[in-house]
């Protein structure tokens, strides 16, 4: 899909649904930094079938939000390509020692969705369970070595599991974590996001008001 192609989904709608096939499967980190500069968060990632991917994105119009889409709106209508190259803030980058690309943070903003949805407590339980489970067995089974032994080592690798693959998730969540922090913190640095907005001047009630209140 090309930029234009994918724009036109984001047309302002409240929810945008996009079916994924073939070769576009690939450009599914693409669309979503698209959606993302055009105030769309994506709600669902729903596996079809091994060739075809589901995402749905939801607006959001939170004033922060707005203001994004706006100042994307402007280099829009500038002639800047949408996705403007890559953002780092001085001292913060990637693994590969580079800026952080829109790309690459849409990436790392999905992983950190699916990290907050599913953070191992399920896995933990299940595993332990497991463990136990064979290692109970291997004790009934400890007249029979050649039973027991393979038993007791399946137990001992889960309990291992249990122990340390949270350990590793919860580490690959906060990394997403910090590649979405560096890539907003090197937009604001570089001046690509506007500060907020001054607030309204008061009303000549409002000024009324406080002389009277003295």
């Amino acid at each position: 899909m090309k930029d234009e192609e994918i724009i036109a989904y984001f047309d302002g709608r409240g929810c945008v649904d996009i079916t994924l096939r073939g070769r576009d499967l690939v450009q599914s980190d693409k669309i979503s930094a698209i959606g993302f500069e055009l105030g769309y968060d994506l709600s669902d990632s729903i596996c079809v079938t091994r060739g075809q991917w589901r995402m749905v994105y939801v607006r959001n119009d939170s004033p922060e939000v707005r203001q994004r889409v706006h100042e994307t709106s402007i280099r829009l209508h500038a002639g800047e390509p949408i996705l403007s190259g890559a953002w780092g803030a001085p001292g913060l980058f990637n693994a590969a020692g580079g800026s952080i690309s829109a790309v690459e943070a849409a990436s790392a903003r999905r992983n950190v969705v699916a990290y907050e949805a599913n953070k191992m407590r399920g896995f933990v339980a299940f595993a332990v369970f497991l463990s136990l489970a064979f290692l109970v067995i291997a004790w009934l089974q400890h007249s029979r070595p050649g039973v027991a032994y393979p038993l007791m080592l399946v137990g001992i690798l889960l309990a291992v599991s249990a122990a340390f693959i949270p350990r590793w998730y919860r580490r690959w969540g906060e990394r997403n974590r910090q590649i979405v922090a560096r890539f907003d913190q090197g937009r604001i640095l570089r001046g690509d996001v506007l500060p907020p907005p001054p607030p309204p001047p008061l009303s000549d009630g409002a000024w009324g008001t406080e002389r009277g209140d003295q």
